[in-house]
């Protein structure tokens, strides 16, 4: 299955503008909308005329996708689609895991990223962490890489077993970082791919 999470996004923004017109008298966009004024020197009203008038004007005003976990829920979409796969779980963040060490763990580590997905094929359950990123640099970007490489340094120490663990790593940053990740953590219980790799791993392992 093709994943475009930058095509989703761009359909999840446009509704947002249609959401930011839709409410655009609620009291919250009301506030947003004066306060724009007072900033920039218009009167209100203008810029509500502006609103309805201006796609891209509109745009400022609705919410970013990304501020929305727009790249998680389309995640979870696709994984749930893949027919082989049983009890997949979105843990939420009162119920994080831990793998530290190679234990899996609820006690909480900074320095180590949570796993976002769990599931079981047949008679294997499966711990992924799931990050998107699209910006080729910045250091955002390599603080978010480092997350990614921590978190398969610790599943490292599990290579036996019915337990495996994925670091689905998604985005242009990703293109050239994967097999380097791989060469440096992956066994084969542990392993770094893309989300479009997901379903063909899971069903070579399985044969």
């Amino acid at each position: 299955m093709k994943m475009d999470y930058q095509a989703e996004y761009k359909k999840e923004l446009l509704k947002n503008v249609s959401v930011v017109r839709s409410k655009m008298n609620d009291g919250d966009f009301q506030y947003k909308i004066g306060n724009w004024a007072d900033k920039f020197g218009y009167e209100k009203e203008e810029v509500e005329s502006m609103i309805l008038e201006n796609d891209m004007f509109a745009a400022t005003f609705a919410k970013d996708p990304s501020k929305q976990n727009i790249y998680e829920r389309l995640a979870v979409k696709y994984l749930k689609e893949i027919s082989i796969i049983e009890n997949f779980k979105n843990l939420p963040n009162n119920t994080k895991l831990f793998v530290v060490d190679g234990q899996i763990t609820n006690v909480r580590d900074k320095e180590v990223k949570s796993i976002d997905f769990t599931f079981n094929v047949g008679d294997k359950k499966f711990y992924c962490s799931h990050k998107y990123i699209k910006a080729l640099n910045g250091g955002a970007q390599g603080n978010q890489y480092n997350d990614v490489r921590n978190f398969l340094r610790n599943c490292n120490k599990r290579n036996e077993g019915n337990e495996y663990f994925i670091a689905i790593c998604d985005g242009p940053y990703f293109d050239s970082k994967i097999s380097t990740m791989n060469e440096d953590f992956g066994t084969s219980h542990v392993n770094a791919m893309t989300i479009e790799s997901v379903e063909d791993f899971l069903k070579e392992l399985m044969n």
